[in-house]
Parts: C-alpha cells; sequence; structure tokens
C-alpha cells in the first residue's frame, strides 16, 4: 500500500473531505489528489502536518507494517467508600451514653423538695395567708 492510499484510506475513516484536509493542510485540493494517486509525494514539512491533522504518528502514514502499539491496561485500586452512618451512629450513641452518665453521676440532690408523702398529710391554713392571696373556691 502506497503512502497516497495510506493518506486517502485514513482520510475517509475519520470523514474529512479533501477540501477540508486541504485547508487543514495549509494546501490546494489538487495537492491533496496528487498524493492519494501517487502523482507526487508530501513533504516532510506536509507529513507533520497530514499526522498532526489525523492524530496519528507519521510512521503510520509511511510505512507499510505499522500498527498501533498495544495498550497497556493499568488497574488502579479503588478506595473503599468511607461508612460516614456507621461513624454518625457511633458517635451518637457514646454522646447519649455521656448525656446519661452525666445525669446520673453528677446530678445535685436538692433539698428544699418536698416529698410527696409531706404533701398527702399538710393542711394549709388560709388565715395565714392572709388576704394578699386570693383562694379558689373549694368545690
Amino acid at each position: 500500500m502506497t503512502i497516497g492510499h495510506r493518506i486517502r484510506d485514513t482520510r475517509i475513516k475519520q470523514g474529512i473531505s479533501q477540501e477540508t484536509l486541504a485547508e487543514l493542510a495549509a494546501v490546494s485540493r489538487q495537492t491533496i489528489s496528487k498524493w492519494e494517486n501517487g502523482a507526487a509525494y508530501p513533504s516532510g514539512e506536509n507529513l507533520a502536518a497530514l499526522s498532526g491533522i489525523f492524530g496519528l504518528p507519521v510512521d503510520a502514514l509511511v510505512k507499510d507494517d505499522w500498527a498501533p502499539p498495544e495498550l497497556q491496561v493499568v488497574e488502579v485500586p479503588v478506595p473503599r467508600p468511607r461508612n460516614y452512618r456507621l461513624g454518625a451512629l457511633l458517635a451518637a450513641v457514646v454522646l447519649a451514653a455521656g448525656i446519661l452518665v452525666g445525669a446520673l453521676f453528677f446530678r445535685e440532690q436538692r433539698e428544699d423538695l418536698v416529698h410527696n408523702s409531706e404533701l398527702e398529710s399538710e393542711v394549709v391554713d388560709p388565715s395565714a395567708l392572709g388576704e394578699a392571696m386570693p383562694m379558689l373556691p373549694l368545690e
């Protein structure tokens, strides 16, 4: 296969017309036609331009036995996603336990509280209250 055939095949595979390739390579359409028909050969500068346009190395246009290099597959380890829900649940349990421990061990005993047993036996004398505090009528 000649260089002209490789240029034509690559151009057709990439869906580029002769006119468009000529504009991109800064040459005339007739020059592209001459290259493809084997009537002329592109210069080194034009080969470099074609290589850039097609996205291929110059060897792909010049050599018959050129093959694209094999791609190496590199496996990248994917980090495990962090389980934020488990961390939030653990933090909530620790916080609740701390509040519970604080409430049980660090509470103050209030001595001015009146126990229910004392309330049942206590009788309030209305005359002791005086007229400053009106009483609700008993029903």
